[in-house]
């Protein structure tokens, strides 16, 4: 360690020191003497800073209720953390006080990221900005604006079926393609015609920066912020150019489609997507005299926010279609009772098959996408049930818990399309959980729900889904870890073939049409 160095860093644990102990003396002074949740002994001055674990927080979170119940507290390094595991818990606090446990926790990493100023919505605290920002894009995403956004949805969920009928084993490729499309056509009407498009490659490599910090407990600066003081390239400043990348990635993925659609606009070329909508309104959605840089700050996040998130909640549908192989059948025979063999599934035969719609909720219960939502924060001192909980404490709701509640959800490890046709009725709609919570609620799940349902409704019409083969024919089995989080998992092998002849000719005579039309 240079020396230089030395007397930074032990000033740096010296006034974290002094700080969380100054941060226990005013908890005592504000509870008045009533005590936090029950949670782990923490350990003086650090908290359980070592007892948070670095994988599949989700499960240690769900066994601590053994320990301490559904509602438990932690301390890291002076920051309080308050995890929910039930539903009736999240219902009283994230629900019902939504007004006070809706803000947002702006860790030392994001304001990194952000080089000092939270442009980004989903990460600002519950201000009159957030909400504007927020109205914006719940006008543009609500379920009636979805619906004109589902011919563009169908045309690449058609798309995606060529291309798994030339090379299925590169799947994994043709659905982050497919899904990457959907949100780019909606957001900027920029069409993707290859497989390197640029902007799919943009996005995709400034996501796997943005998912890293979005967990505070990912990240020790958060928990001894002073460390942001350190240069560098001392040791453990390491979060330093890690934020810098990330922040470039996002600056770029804000700009360059922006820019190309006002190039668009002024050619008189521009089609109709989120950004133009919005654009013919002339300020008048807000009132506010930057709208158009609101405009271009929110579109920048849509990728992010719902590309990835739907790809994940595919390749964990189709996961559950190799493992209940019979359900995958049943899912066609229902498919094929509607619509036939001489066309492919619309959002128009969508109420007519009730089963692939339980199925699609059963995934999003199954395997979660976020298995702990993005944290929220206290906006003000509270008491829960006689404890005292701190303004400012991190708030998350464990989804992956909630999820196997085995009072609404009997046996829930098991992929159950049935337990949604109403012989449960304790049962609620995983799309209360899976999305967020509150006003921090995705505004893009019901387009997120749509592109979910259009592509594997179009996949199970047209295709079979079956475990690999080894060299002598026999099924080799999945080997996978049901706990971990979808985005930590490999894409498994399988095979992927069509259905029939005439499915194999359906999608080859769509793939002679030209890429302009609509479906």
């Amino acid at each position: 360690m240079s020396l230089a160095v030395r007397p930074l860093i032990i000033s740096i644990l010296v006034v974290t020191a002094s700080f969380t102990l100054y941060r226990k003396w005013r908890h005592r002074q504000r509870s008045g003497g009533v005590p936090p949740p029950p949670g782990p002994q923490p350990a003086p001055l650090i908290g359980n800073l070592l007892q948070i674990p670095r994988r599949k927080q989700w499960i240690t979170f769900q066994e601590w209720t053994k320990l301490y119940g559904d509602v438990l507290y932690f301390e890291a390094g002076g920051k309080g953390v308050l995890v929910l595991n039930s539903p009736e818990a999240v219902g009283d606090l994230m629900e019902k006080r939504g007004a006070i446990y809706s803000d947002r926790d702006q860790s030392t990493m994001q304001m990194e990221v952000a080089g000092g100023k939270i442009e980004l919505f989903p990460q600002m605290k519950c201000t009159e900005e957030f909400t504007i920002h927020r109205k914006l894009v719940n006008l543009a995403f609500s379920p009636a604006a979805c619906r004109e956004y589902q011919p563009y949805q169908e045309k690449e969920a058609y798309g995606l079926l060529g291309r798994l009928l030339e090379s299925p084993s590169d799947y994994s490729k043709h659905l982050r393609r497919a899904t990457g499309a959907i949100i780019l056509n909606v957001t900027y009407g920029h069409e993707v015609v290859t497989d390197d498009d640029h902007l799919v490659r943009l996005n995709e490599e400034g996501l796997k920066y943005n998912l890293q910090t979005i967990d505070p407990t990912n990240w020790i600066v958060n928990f001894i912020p002073l460390m942001r003081f350190l240069p560098s390239w001392a040791p453990g400043a390491g979060f330093k150019e890690f934020a810098r990348i990330t922040r470039d990635y996002n600056r770029k993925s804000i700009e360059i489609p922006y820019s190309e659609v006002q190039d668009k606009l002024a050619a008189g070329s521009a089609p109709t997507c989120y950004v133009t909508r919005l654009l013919e309104e002339n300020g008048s959605i807000t009132g506010q005299d930057d709208e158009e840089r609101i405009i271009k700050v929110t579109a920048g996040i849509m990728y992010g926010a719902g590309a990835g998130t739907t790809l994940l909640a595919v390749k964990a549908f189709l996961l559950a279609m190799l493992l209940y192989p019979e359900e995958q059948k049943r899912i066609q025979e229902e498919l094929d009772s509607v619509i036939g063999s001489e066309r492919l599934p619309t959002f128009k035969d969508m109420e007519s098959l009730p089963y692939l719609h339980n199925s699609v909720l059963e995934s999003l219960r199954w395997k979660p996408v976020t298995p702990v939502g993005a944290p929220h924060s206290l906006a003000q001192d509270d008491v829960y049930k006689g404890w005292f909980i701190p303004k400012d404490t991190v708030v998350m709701g464990n989804v992956w818990a909630i999820f196997h509640d085995e009072k609404m959800y009997p046996d829930p490890d098991r992929f159950w399309p049935e337990r949604w046709d109403g012989r449960f009725p304790d049962a609620r709609d995983p799309r209360n959980f899976a999305f967020g919570f509150n006003r921090r609620i995705c505004p893009g799940r019901h387009l997120a729900f749509n592109s979910i349902w259009i592509i594997v409704a179009s996949i199970l019409s047209a295709f079979n889904l079956e475990k690999a083969k080894d060299e002598e024919g026999r099924e080799i089995e999945l080997e996978y870890d049901l706990e971990q989080a979808e985005r930590f998992m490999p894409w498994v092998k399988c095979s992927i073939t069509p259905r029939s002849p005439v499915k194999a000719a359906l999608i080859k005579a769509l793939m002679l049409l030209p890429a302009s039309t609509d479906s």
